[in-house]
């Protein structure tokens, strides 16, 4: 099983400035300011946290794995190269994409648009099944394991919300399924109608981490047809994933998932994920 990694983002949340007495170390906001957040020494030893990513889906049994990265990107590939000539790199064989911001542009045109560039830029990949991920949230080796193992060609997992605040789960993709367990609808980030709809009709609310395994033929098609959204005036995802499921009912399947997961989105959850990478690799 290979896996890509979208790690071209410009983090511009992550950049957004902190309050004067916040407790976080002076080092760790320069870091912030100025790397690729998943690159970011939040680990034990100050390992990036992208490192611990990788670990977890190598520890899943993942072999092949592609970084999708910014083009202004300088840290991240020379990190793994060191790692995979010194024979540190958990048995990956980690290979580099970039993420081209097209002409008139000053942001990448979102996470749709990343794919289509890895897959144009690694042909071979266009013929095979893959597990597609952030690179800013801390996936669970059981995450890559349950993708890994799913028979189903086209599968994203449903993370239960027990755990998590309301803010922070109105923040993510609400998951509609079908009683078979297809994906029917990806709602981000609901209003307020929308919203009391869900909790009226939907007795367990799962979410979406952007994490999937694709069947990149199956994919490609409406990965050219996704539309820019109305207001970022991106291609993501999610709107890929949602127009399929519209399209060809039953064609994704769902796979419930119960851990917390850790994110990196901007700098007050630094301190937080700093708690859980406090472990060897």
């Amino acid at each position: 099983m290979k896996l890509l990694i979208l790690a071209g983002g410009m983090s511009s949340r992550m950049k957004r400035s902190i309050e004067e007495n916040s407790d976080l170390d002076p080092k760790l906001i320069e870091q912030a300011n100025t790397l690729p957040k998943s690159m970011i020494g939040l680990g034990k030893d100050g390992r990036p946290f992208l490192d611990y990513v990788l670990y977890n889906a190598a520890q899943a049994g993942v072999k092949e794995a592609i970084l999708l990265l910014n083009p202004k990107d300088t840290v991240s590939q020379p990190h793994y190269g060191k790692l995979m000539q010194e024979g540190k790199s958990w048995g990956l064989k980690i290979a580099f994409a970039r993420q081209h911001i097209p002409e008139g542009r000053a942001k990448p045109l979102g996470t749709a648009d990343a794919i289509e560039q890895a897959l144009a830029q690694f042909p071979s990949w266009k013929s095979s099944r893959f597990i597609v991920c952030n690179g800013d949230n801390l996936y669970p080796v059981e995450a890559f394991k349950l993708l890994l193992d799913e028979t189903y060609l086209n599968a994203l997992l449903d993370w239960d919300t027990v755990g998590y605040s309301l803010e922070r789960v109105r923040n993510c993709a609400i998951i509609k399924k079908d009683g078979a367990g297809y994906l029917t609808d990806l709602l981000e980030k609901p209003n307020e109608d929308e919203w009391a709809e869900i909790v009226k009709t939907m007795p367990r609310i799962g979410i979406s981490w952007n994490i999937f395994a694709f069947t990149a033929a199956d994919l490609l098609p409406f990965l050219e047809k996704t539309p820019l959204h109305p207001i970022r005036n991106e291609k993501e995802i999610p709107v890929t994933v949602r127009l399929w499921a519209s399209e060809k009912p039953q064609s994704i399947f769902t796979i419930q998932i119960s851990d917390v997961l850790p994110d990196l989105t901007s700098k007050h959850d630094i301190i937080e994920v700093m708690k859980v990478l406090n472990y060897e690799i």
